[in-house]
């Protein structure tokens, strides 16, 4: 076996610096004084340094994505006194402040605290927010209220507290029922409820439990691991596999140190093996009732379709969507979206994977002046999942990992293609997502027509653009994105405008969506329709080294599992 490769610097890290910082005497220490380890940690409080030197980054922890008015209030107080009256959605529906100063960190974070809302492990090397579907708690396909279910998770002590030295971020899904809402197939762990018929004949609600997935510069699609879980072991399992990520995740190589290398490795049954070894060794009773799964993933299409208002499950309320431009409002905004929450609803607030805010509970007679308030104020409620509901990351204005500037190129795509409400029409559903890095913060990876940052080398240096890549998709056993063509970022709306006429000129018939043809002709026919020059698709090279150390990390699994 070969020697094993030296633990990288972050792991180091994090066996000498404690996660928990006092961002008071943070403060008061001089920017200079503080050392690019110490800052890296800042993670696990939530705290990235932007781009800009002296300029911070807070995320929040948000399970579910809910907030209530209160909450929104004083986050759009802060945002104005400390972040330069800007806030950002994510796409794991929480809530960035940008432009806070090292000085300030420590006001925001006690400030959102005081609301009950924590900005603890909402980035680093833990389990972050735990996501859902953005219409869970009323949707009337959802299988009862899981919103228990998904605290619990959210809130356990040794998730939350316990296990903060994982190999790499770990990413948890609770869905509501079995469709693509929830994205369960792209996160670590993906859970959604299924029903059966109990002994006495009443329904029993149990759950389905994937492993496995996730994006970044290499993406995988989770493998179903338990095809049965009872309502009372979910918690445990969860635990375990967290667990089973911490012992046999590589902290030796970041590229490969996600639990999606891990299941890929072992495959759906090893991996099951090794959380039930792991449950046995914390003598968990009743896993002979944990059914392991014969067969693979198989989720069904969301039916968020481009609806504008939802009607709840909860009979006489609705919930209203709101598009979100670039995901970005300002606090000023957020004091008014509050105001909407408490005037036409109850105060609870929603952010989706989209980037975008719904208002909830607004009964039928409130809708229209709603609407009306809405509207009059220049948002948008129309074209959700549609060609004006593109999500893109910052890119280089404000990320120090971006190499293309998504924000200008998401502009150029709403003035030429988004504003176009009769091609909007006529194409149907349609998910572009751009990323300035390969990283997929921007999920391009399962968007119908996704953006990948890149340089593209000219006759003389470098110039800003995009891999393009299409059809993915998070339905049945997922489908990753297929790599189309590179080009500059001037030339991204013209590609994109020639494969949208190529779709509406060759696809079978009304029906079929535009993601559904990608798949059915391939991304080189997509290529060749538009006129491209692809390159092939697995044409960037692993780095050699890394292939070594991905080999040496493959045996020490091995040795791990057969212990």
């Amino acid at each position: 076996m070969p020697a094993k490769p030296e633990l990288t610097r972050i792991e180091n890290d994090k066996r000498t610096i404690d996660p928990d910082f006092d961002f008071r005497d943070i403060a008061q220490r001089p920017f200079e004084d503080i050392t690019t380890n110490e800052i890296g940690m800042f993670k696990w409080s939530g705290v990235y340094h932007q781009l800009q030197k002296g300029f911070f980054m807070i995320r929040l922890r948000l399970p579910g994505g809910v907030m209530t008015a209160d909450q929104l209030r004083r986050a759009g107080e802060l945002a104005n006194e400390f972040g330069q009256g800007l806030l950002c959605i994510t796409t794991r529906q929480t809530l960035q402040f940008h432009w806070i100063r090292k000085e300030d960190i420590y006001k925001v974070i006690e400030a959102m605290e005081a609301t009950g809302v924590s900005s603890k492990n909402a980035c680093g090397d833990v389990s972050r927010n735990v996501v859902t579907c953005e219409m869970q708690g009323v949707c009337p396909h959802e299988v009862g209220d899981v919103g228990d279910i998904l605290h619990m998770v959210a809130d356990d002590p040794e998730i939350l507290d316990e296990q903060r030295n994982l190999p790499r971020k770990h990413k948890i899904s609770v869905a509501g029922c079995g469709r693509a809402c929830g994205q369960t197939l792209m996160n670590c762990q993906g859970w959604y409820p299924v029903l059966r018929a109990g002994q006495d004949g009443v329904d029993e609600r149990g759950w389905r439990f994937h492993a496995g997935g996730g994006l970044g510069a290499r993406p995988y699609m989770g493998k179903l691991i338990f095809g049965w879980v009872p309502e009372d072991l979910v918690l445990a399992v969860v635990q375990a596999s967290t667990e089973a990520f911490r012992r046999l995740g590589n902290r030796r190589v970041r590229a490969y140190a996600r639990l999606k290398i891990v299941v890929d490795e072992l495959g759906a049954k090893g991996y099951g093996d090794v959380v039930l070894g792991i449950m046995r060794e914390r003598n968990i009773a009743g896993l002979e009732r944990l059914e392991q799964s014969d067969h693979s993933a198989d989720v069904g299409e969301s039916y968020l379709q481009g609806q504008r208002i939802i009607r709840q499950r909860q009979e006489g309320f609705n919930t209203l969507r709101i598009m979100i431009e670039r995901s970005e409002f300002t606090g000023d905004e957020a004091l008014r979206f509050a105001d909407w929450a408490t005037t036409y609803g109850n105060g609870t607030i929603m952010f989706t994977n989209r980037q975008n805010l719904q208002i909830r509970f607004v009964p039928d007679a409130q809708v229209a002046a709603a609407v009306a308030a809405i509207h009059a104020d220049g948002y948008r409620m129309d074209g959700h999942e549609q060609l004006p509901d593109s999500v893109a990351c910052v890119g280089t204005t404000m990320c120090n990992l971006a190499v293309s500037d998504t924000p200008n190129t998401y502009r150029a795509i709403m003035e030429e293609l988004g504003n176009d409400a009769k091609l909007a029409e006529v194409i149907g559903p349609l998910r572009i997502n751009m990323n300035g890095c390969p990283n997929s913060c921007a999920q391009h990876w399962i968007a119908d027509i996704g953006l990948r940052g890149l340089r593209k080398r000219e006759d003389v240096g470098s110039e800003d653009g995009f891999s393009i890549y299409a059809g993915g998709s998070l339905a049945e056993a997922g489908h990753i994105a297929q790599y189309v063509c590179d080009v500059v970022s001037v030339d991204v709306v013209p590609a994109i405008r020639r494969m949208l006429d190529a779709y509406l000129d060759n696809r079978r018939d009304a029906d079929e969506v535009f993601g559904a043809w990608v798949r059915r002709i391939g991304g080189a026919d997509v290529a060749d329709l538009i006129g491209a020059e692809p390159v092939a698709a697995d044409s960037e090279p692993e780095n050699k080294r890394n292939l070594n150390l991905k080999q040496a990390f493959d045996e020490v699994v091995r040795e791990a599992v057969t212990a």
